[in-house]
């Protein structure tokens, strides 16, 4: 029979443990990579669609894009869309073109391997008088 020490014990549970803490680290998961606009920016113009760029291509039909003004109130965006190329960012066209004010992004998207993540960010509008 085979003695380990007191030590030896725990060193080899680590030592085991590590292809598996490994593997789980380069599981891919989804991130926002960049937003237009620009989280906390503030613009002069109308911007025509909220864009995310996404370290990896997301699930549309699982992907949810929201807008709020500064009062709460939901702002009108077209069905999501996305260019064919991996990095082509998830597009939010707006509705109508958005006035002065604050306004709230929501987004919520799903990996391939099923990881779900969201995110929230702010802008503002300040069109020039």
């Amino acid at each position: 029979m085979i003695r380990l020490s007191r030590l030896a014990v725990p060193a080899l549970a680590t030592v085991l443990a590590l292809p598996l803490v490994a593997g789980a680290a380069r599981l891919p998961h989804l991130k926002l990579k960049r937003a237009f606009p620009t989280p906390d920016t503030t613009l002069t113009t109308s911007p025509d669609a909220v864009r995310l760029w996404l370290s990896e291509p997301a699930d549309l039909p699982a992907t949810k894009v929201a807008v709020v003004d500064a009062a709460g109130a939901p702002v009108g965006v077209a069905k999501l869309t996305r260019g064919a190329q991996r990095e082509d960012p998830v597009v939010a066209s707006f509705v109508a073109p958005p006035k002065d004010g604050k306004y709230t992004v929501t987004w919520k998207a799903m990996s391939k391997d099923g990881h779900v993540v969201d995110g929230k960010f702010a802008f503002t509008v300040k069109l020039a008088q």
